[in-house]
């Protein structure tokens, strides 16, 4: 074969030697960006169990990590953590969707694609004891794209993470999560399965969207500026995150 997939598999395994269950993202916009995409029941955090209220977002802060967090249940025995460190932007609880602080993150098209109606931010203190001496969670490799426009078009991801390569010559890793339902064989078996695309083009880099044509083509954009009705009926949108790391925030 021209391409060796063999080879291919071997260097995305090597991104994730020593991953546990820490996903650190690159700041809070786009820790933010995350939590909001999660009201769709069709979006990524849905598939992964987290669920709730649409009219109440939560956004929990761990005073002792220092971090903004989302804890997302796994169809394992066990579950993974979505971060970011920040200092805690507010002390009050509850805060209505139009405060001053979520203009600082989000523009104009961005809110208004992201609310429906009265949404509020809630902002408990909690902090996750369950993972911080768990076991190591194994990934497993189910689907390898060859480009982009095939990632896009067969699997329509909601979100797609990226871990940037730090030589140009090297290839960015593309992800995210492949959420079939498995039943571990054991208390003791932690698998994270993911659909993968080496990016050897960097395609995605300092990129915040993709916009998804009804022609199948694809558009990369670092912020929505404006959005047509039209283009919402017609086209579909995926999320990418640039990951920082993946550090226990507890070390």
């Amino acid at each position: 074969m021209s391409e060796n997939i063999y080879e291919k598999i071997e260097l995305v395994n090597k991104h994730f030697k020593d991953f546990t269950h820490f996903i650190e993202l690159e700041n809070f916009r786009a820790f933010l960006l995350l939590t909001l995409n999660s009201q769709s029941s069709t979006n990524l955090m849905a598939q992964l169990g987290l669920g709730g209220n649409r009219e109440i977002i939560n956004l929990p802060f761990d005073p002792i990590r220092g971090i903004y967090y989302q804890k997302i249940n796994l169809l394992s025995s066990s579950s993974m953590i979505i971060y970011v460190k920040a200092e805690e932007i507010t002390e009050k609880f509850l805060l209505d969707k139009d405060h001053e602080i979520f203009k600082k993150y989000l523009n104009i098209n961005e809110s208004s694609l992201a609310f429906r109606g009265k949404e509020k931010f809630v902002f408990p203190k909690i902090t996750d004891y369950s993972t911080i001496n768990d076991s190591k969670l194994k990934i497993k490799i189910d689907d390898y794209f060859h480009s982009i426009e095939s990632f896009i078009g067969f699997a329509q991801p909601n979100v797609l993470f990226v871990i940037d390569a730090k030589d140009l010559s090297e290839p960015d890793l593309v992800f995210t999560f492949n959420m079939a339902p498995q039943i571990p064989r054991t208390s003791e078996e932690n698998v994270l399965r993911l659909d993968v695309f080496l990016d050897n083009k960097h395609k995605l880099k300092d990129i915040t969207y993709i916009q998804r044509e009804e022609d199948y083509s694809i558009k990369y954009m670092k912020d929505i500026k404006e959005v047509s009705h039209a283009d919402l009926y017609k086209s579909a949108f995926s999320l990418v995150l640039h990951i920082k790391s993946f550090e226990n925030p507890t070390e």
